[in-house]
């Protein structure tokens, strides 16, 4: 199928994004009207298990989607219940029957009116409750499932934690959790445009890249961050200020082991942030869920494994060159080589030297350059607990601060 769109990374709501959206439907169409069953999905969600056995499970359902609900309803694998079917259905990962042809084609109707104008997911949302009947129980293989669409297509809900939006996966973690290999991962609610989702794929260890990236030249540089209980767990609950002191504190430690990294040439593993607060484009919610995206448990926060794009913007650290995710030595596609080959070593206490002329304090970062020139995994236990400038020589400390000169981040919005 030809669409003659533009290559290259859309904006969310731009012409293109929009354009794009009659096609898709013509290929829902013509693929459930050939007598077909059909699996549509958007190129940021991940296809990871074969899911027609499962939709199988609901063989009178004309259309299986996954959702931008925010909480999950139930606790098995099944879909979801009827309180999680009125947030936002999302067409990112959808499966059809020929028996949604009534529903398809009046969303095919309507979209060709105005292809450029009209958003895909707006429309089907807005005709797949069109004369519905959600307390319809009869003719339902499954309580689950609902009528839609007057009455005439028989739709459900994907589970949250089987077919995943990016907040579900990446945030609150029900798959994790429940110890559950997903189906789908779909790159949702997340910061920093195709590079953070990228990001976020690599943390959850789904990204593929090429050999190289998985062994960079130079070698790894790790280090433990140090969180102090009272930050993770402050008197009274986490609030405002007790997350921004709590990122601030991780921040810190990163620009020390980055400049670190940047002096002995190595690429920064990243830590594992730990967020006090979610992060979201409005005010997060309040009450018993303070703290989390408006929709979400309460229970979530404070977010570990918190997905880089929270607090920095990743594409200004250029990822690829500079900073591996979180997860990189547990990968299973980083060589073995890489992660039997690691070294533990703490930068010696900086002292004042009388020649302040050549911008060094001591030998410190020599020493790890001469030692260690052979491992590829260097973890230097202090490295975010010391003044990296102290142990910098000029040069070294102008090529950081150049280098880095434009990477920034943001919180969430308050409660």
């Amino acid at each position: 199928m030809k669409t003659n769109l533009p290559s290259g990374e859309w904006p969310w709501g731009s012409g293109s994004f929009k354009a794009l959206g009659p096609h898709k439907i013509e290929l829902i169409y013509l693929s459930i009207e050939w007598g077909l069953e059909v699996l549509i999905t958007d190129v940021d969600a991940l296809v990871l298990r074969d899911p027609f056995p499962h939709m199988a499970r609901w063989p009178d359902a004309g259309f299986l989607t996954t959702t931008d609900h925010l909480g999950n309803t139930t606790n098995d694998d099944g879909l979801e219940s009827h309180n999680g079917i009125h947030s936002a259905f999302n067409i990112g990962y959808m499966y059809f029957r020929p028996s949604a042809l009534p529903l398809v084609l009046e969303w095919r109707r309507v979209i060709r009116e105005k292809p450029t104008e009209r958003w895909d997911q707006g429309e089907f949302n807005r005709i797949a409750r069109l004369g519905w009947a959600p307390s319809r129980t009869s003719g339902l293989s499954d309580p689950r499932l609902f009528w839609s669409y007057r009455q005439q297509v028989i739709g459900g809900v994907l589970s949250v934690a089987l077919f995943c939006g990016g907040h579900n996966y990446f945030v609150s973690q029900f798959a994790q959790r429940r110890g559950w290999a997903p189906f789908s991962v779909h790159t949702t609610f997340q910061y920093s445009g195709a590079v953070g989702k990228r990001h976020r794929l690599r943390e959850g260890m789904f990204w593929h890249d090429p050999p190289a990236y998985y062994e960079p030249p130079n070698g790894l540089l790790t280090f433990p961050l140090d969180l102090p209980p009272a930050l993770l767990h402050p008197p009274g609950g986490m609030h405002v200020g007790g997350h921004v002191e709590l990122v601030n504190q991780q921040l810190r430690q990163v620009r020390q082991a980055l400049a670190l990294a940047t002096a002995l040439k190595r690429v920064l593993i990243m830590p594992a942030f730990v967020c006090g607060y979610d992060k979201a484009w409005y005010a997060l919610a309040s009450g018993r869920s303070r703290g989390a995206f408006g929709g979400a448990h309460g229970w979530i926060v404070p977010i570990r494994d918190c997905p880089l794009d929270h607090v920095l913007e990743v594409a200004t650290l250029s990822p690829v060159e500079n900073i591996r995710e979180y997860s990189f030595l547990r990968n299973p596609r980083t060589p073995q080589a890489v992660k039997r080959s690691v070294a533990n070593t703490t930068l010696a206490h900086a002292y004042e030297s009388a020649n302040r002329s050549n911008g060094a304090l001591n030998d410190e970062v020599e020493r790890l350059r001469r030692d260690f020139a052979q491992t590829k995994v260097l973890n230097v236990i202090n490295a975010g607990a010391v003044n990296m400038y102290k142990y910098l020589s000029k040069e070294e400390t102008n090529e950081f601060v150049h280098k880095f000169r434009h990477v920034n981040g943001g919180g969430g919005c308050a409660p």
